[in-house]
């Protein structure tokens, strides 16, 4: 069994998570993207909801925009900070 922690977290209420499209867009589609996005932000801030909300947005062309909200825990946020200093640091090593 490996020692290497999961590249995954749980989420303790899955149902804070939305997905969709945005920004004139009328349809969620599953699978490969047909265009690959050339323009993504990521946003953090506080949730109305004292929770740590997770915004990805990302933009391909004139029209493909893909939208996500994750509301985490601050047990979950600390699990993703530590595990991103892990992924940075073991980084820094490998150069």
């Amino acid at each position: 069994m490996s020692d290497e922690p999961a590249d995954s977290i749980d989420l303790e209420h899955p149902d804070y998570v939305s997905i969709g499209v945005t920004r004139g867009e009328y349809d969620l589609e599953i699978g490969r993207p047909r265009d690959y996005p050339d323009r993504a932000d990521v946003s953090v801030q506080a949730s109305e909801r004292d929770r740590v909300l997770f915004t990805v947005d990302a933009m391909a062309g004139d029209h493909g925009t893909g939208h996500a909200d994750v509301e985490l825990t601050l047990e979950e946020a600390r699990q993703v900070r530590d595990r991103l200093d892990e992924v940075a640091d073991g980084l820094g090593d490998e150069r």
